[in-house]
């Protein structure tokens, strides 16, 4: 479960611990999302938003109506097997309140026998994608419970946000408010 994501803080314990604190402490209130999205707003902002990108025709709904898409626009000047999909949703708490943001990211170009195009070297990528797009820190190496590949964290004030490559073709990409997340354990 999603929720109950738990980092195991085996050899990274002592820096995830001192980056935690280290950000906390800052008092940097970090809350941007996606497409202008913030932890903050409410269940009702976040599907307004949906419908406008519906509208747009920037976003469809996910399998089995439980997400919204986004698949990248065609670029001709870049490879298209880069070409992403993303699935995402807001994490809300008991009042309806947007905590974060849970992401599910492949290429469009994967299939099972294209090794380049598999979830590790996407989750690399998207931590460059993501550093560029969410200044401050930089990702760091972490173990976490549920994955048996490499995982990334990067912490910016409150706001964590963590990848890891749930199997050969996606990538879990989770945005917390580690406020809400430290205080609600």
């Amino acid at each position: 479960c999603m929720a109950s994501l738990v980092i195991v803080l085996s050899s990274c314990k002592s820096e995830y611990d001192r980056y935690v604190k280290r950000e906390l402490a800052t008092g940097v209130k970090s809350d941007s999302l996606i497409f202008d999205m913030y932890m903050g707003e409410t269940k009702m902002d976040f599907f307004a938003k949906c419908w406008k990108l519906n509208e747009k025709q920037m976003i469809s709904q996910g399998t089995g109506n439980q997400t919204a898409k986004y698949i990248e626009p065609v670029d001709s000047t870049k490879d298209v097997t880069l070409r992403k999909e993303m699935l995402f949703y807001g994490i809300f708490d008991k009042q309806d309140t947007m905590r974060g943001m849970d992401m599910t990211y492949n290429y469009v170009a994967w299939a099972p026998w294209n090794t380049e195009r598999h979830s590790d070297a996407l989750a690399l990528a998207l931590t460059k994608e993501i550093e560029k797009g969410y200044k401050g820190n930089k990702f760091i190496n972490i173990d976490i419970e549920s994955a048996d590949r490499k995982a990334y964290v990067k912490i910016d004030g409150n706001r964590q946000i963590l990848i890891y490559p749930k199997n050969n073709k996606d990538v879990v990409v989770k945005i917390e408010d580690l406020n809400y997340k430290l205080k609600n354990k």
